[in-house]
């Protein structure tokens, strides 16, 4: 456009230029809701507004973000979005087009006795799939609280765990009490989300504890015992697209087979392979210990024990890159041992 007589190129400071006037056209796309002071978005948006012609038109590009409407689906983003810039005085809104995620709207600055008339508003869906880097920052539905606001507001001396097995929609009749629907867990884990809480690890649960530090906000333990290959299939994508995390308790020793202790009650579901557990753990999952062959403790040597907590976490900590103390005793079967062998 360099040879147009009628195009010109600058660079501008919203904030502390003065901007050229009697604009036709202002167009302004994801940059105002870098602001998180809303006095200067308004302040902002009015010079914007002072600079079209009467009759002049502004068209903004922008999401729906929590901190402007909690109750409805949106970004949760430290940062002010559509809602705020709608309201700007001295614009009217003619046309906007809506996803549940984005609109963009056309404003018009009405010239002197002109009467506004009603907006037209198409509505639409999102059709796109979601990078998860996004997906992880939307709540869906709104939300009852925000992770920023109650880590501000919240101290507490305990926190919830939440242990969980398998996580499919069918399997065996004498398994069904450690199996969840993905349906419900999903719905399970946005309702956490909604309510502002944040997951953490058991080395984090560790380190509060030992410290005697309250905990920040709303945390929460996920486990998952056995390493299931469910959990890769269908709880850890819920997981990441609710912004949380967990830990999994592996089986070292049948990592990539089937979990045969549980023959008797129908065909053994399989587990993750050890490629698997090192995907999940480069993406935020934890992992920790289950033994190594799924035998309960108070049925093994202090010997054998000792060797089976020793053997686990040489291969958690050689797939996940990490190392680790976390360990969950199969069946709940716990005695003294445990303590001073495990550390």
């Amino acid at each position: 456009c360099s040879d147009q007589s009628n195009v010109e190129f600058g660079v501008l400071d919203f904030d502390a230029d003065t901007l050229p006037g009697g604009m036709d056209l202002i167009f302004c796309s994801e940059v105002l809701y870098y602001l998180d002071d809303l006095d200067a978005l308004r302040r902002i948006a009015k010079k914007i507004v002072e600079a079209l012609a009467p009759g002049g038109s502004f068209v903004t590009a922008h999401a729906f973000v929590l901190r402007d409407d909690p109750k409805r689906t949106g970004f949760d983003w430290n940062t002010f979005g559509a809602q705020a810039i709608s309201e700007t005085e001295g614009l009217v809104l003619e046309h906007s087009i809506q996803t549940e995620l984005y609109r963009i709207d056309r404003f018009r600055r009405l010239s002197p006795g002109e009467v506004a008339t009603e907006p037209r508003i198409d509505h639409l869906p999102v059709r796109a799939r979601l990078e998860i880097g996004v997906a992880r920052k939307v709540v869906w539905g709104g939300a009852r609280a925000l992770r920023r606001d109650v880590a501000r507001s919240e101290r507490r001396p305990h926190i919830p765990v939440l242990m969980y097995h398998s996580v499919a929609d069918d399997g065996p009749a004498g398994l069904a009490r450690f199996r969840l629907t993905p349906a419900a867990f999903a719905s399970q884990m946005a309702w956490l989300r909604a309510n502002g809480f944040h997951a953490i690890g058991s080395e984090q649960l560790e380190q509060s504890i030992a410290s005697r530090q309250p905990f920040v906000g709303r945390p929460v333990l996920i486990t998952f015992d056995d390493g299931f290959q469910n959990f890769a299939d269908h709880a850890w994508p819920i997981l990441r697209a609710n912004d949380l995390t967990a830990e999994v308790f592996l089986v070292t020793d049948l990592v990539g087979e089937s979990a045969r202790w549980d023959a008797d009650s129908g065909p053994p579901a399989q587990l993750m392979d050890a490629n698997t557990v090192r995907r999940l753990a480069g993406e935020g999952a934890f992992f920790g210990s289950h033994l190594a062959t799924h035998r309960a403790i108070d049925g093994l040597s202090s010997s054998d024990l000792a060797a089976e907590l020793l053997r686990s976490r040489m291969f958690v900590e050689r797939w996940t890159g990490r190392t680790t103390s976390a360990f969950a005793a199969p069946y709940s079967v716990t005695d003294r041992r445990l303590g001073r062998l495990a550390r």
